[in-house]
């Protein structure tokens, strides 16, 4: 009965769990917790409580009661309001300074295979490394004196740079955490607060659409407000865009943000070729006094939207003074002919120079007109503009 005894003992000494064999785990788990438990509590007591459950709409502050698109397409994206936070006004390196910086540092920053937003205003020129967007998707900025928000989603792989002046205010935009038929919803942040120190504002911000160009919640929607699109704004490599623009700047990230930007690749889904969330076609844009607007379709369209286009395949939306084209970027680089080669071509009456790079944008070198430009998937145009494009 001893020599059981004993044995019970020692085999329970053997099992014991120490910090040596392994007790460490549990211990880290434990501080980890600990720590995120920690940061929610501090949240709360700073009046930082993440609005949004990250799946209904109506739980992320906004009112939707004057929603203006199909309720269906609106979805959360799984994360709150803001949990991505817009980048405003963003310190600058020149172009010509950033291949000797990263040559002196261990981490690199717009590299020349690096696919940025490109944006020229008044003849001020700078890049957005869509490393960059993807931890932010909106920059409030100012360019060439004219203040922009450059809007990147990155699951529409759309590109878009508004102006900031609307309806005699300049807005700053934010990233509601919402999202209609996959595309980024921004909301404006100005609201009019009742001067009382934790009160509620007494007006809600709007909510705006990427794709749609428009206001499509709130008081801005009851009024009819839409966004002014900055023209020539293009997306292809840091190298293409230096290359043809050496006096750019490049925006720079926020200190401590290198690691986070390398967290975030969208290159798997886009290639994977499924669509995350619901498409809801929506109806054709009205003016607020209820007159369709210019854009509409150019039937010569139907000419270039060849049947094995895929739902993921890169399109360039070009607005010119007879309407919307839709431009697929592997047929645009068989008609402009070799990768990154330059080539004369008025490809569905765009008579313009091209630089393509595969997989990675396209450039114009030379127009005789400036060009609104949409750069984003094929399934994106399609569902928010059905009456500008051409069914597969």
């Amino acid at each position: 009965m001893t020599t059981h005894a004993t044995d019970s003992s020692t085999a329970h000494a053997r099992a014991r769990l120490t910090f040596a064999s392994g007790g460490w785990v549990i211990l880290l788990a434990a501080i980890i917790v600990t720590a995120i438990a920690v940061f929610a509590l501090l949240g709360v007591v700073n009046g930082e409580k993440p609005i949004g459950d990250g799946r209904d709409p109506e739980t992320y502050g906004f009112d939707l009661t004057s929603f203006t698109l199909p309720r269906e397409s609106l979805v959360g994206s799984g994360n709150p309001r803001d949990f991505l936070r817009s980048l405003d006004l963003p310190a600058t390196r020149a172009g010509a300074d950033v291949a000797p910086t990263n040559a002196s540092e261990r981490v690199k920053y717009a590299v020349p295979t690096d696919r940025v937003i490109g944006v020229e205003v008044n003849g001020e020129l700078r890049a957005y490394p869509l490393r960059l967007m993807n931890v932010h998707e909106i920059v409030n900025d100012v360019l060439g004196g004219v203040p922009i928000a450059v809007t990147y989603s990155p699951l529409c792989d759309s590109a878009v740079v508004f102006d900031r002046r609307v309806g005699g205010a300049t807005l700053e935009f934010g990233v509601s955490g919402l999202l209609i038929n996959n595309n980024l919803v921004l909301y404006d942040k100005q609201v009019e607060a009742t001067g009382q120190p934790g009160a509620q504002p007494t007006v809600q911000p709007s909510l705006w659409s990427q794709l749609a160009f428009r206001a499509v919640a709130g008081g801005a929607a009851t009024r009819g407000e839409k966004l002014t699109i900055i023209p020539g704004v293009e997306v292809s490599t840091w190298a293409s865009w230096f290359r043809s623009y050496p006096a750019t700047t490049v925006a720079l990230p926020i200190d401590g943000n290198q690691r986070r930007m390398k967290e975030f690749d969208y290159e798997r889904y886009w290639a994977d070729g499924r669509v995350n969330y619901p498409l809801v076609a929506i109806p054709p844009a009205t003016a607020h006094d209820g007159t369709i607007p210019f854009r509409q379709i150019n039937p010569a369209a139907a000419q270039m939207i060849e049947a094995g286009m895929s739902e993921m395949t890169m399109i360039i939306a070009v607005e010119s003074v007879d309407g919307w084209k839709v431009l697929p970027q592997p047929v645009l680089q068989r008609l402009v002919g070799p990768p990154e080669g330059l080539a004369d071509s008025a490809v569905l009456g765009v008579k313009a120079k091209w630089r393509i790079v595969p997989l990675r944008g396209a450039m114009i070198e030379e127009c005789d007109e400036v060009l609104v430009m949409i750069p984003c998937r094929w399934f994106a145009w399609k569902a928010f503009h059905p009456e500008n494009a051409v069914a597969r």
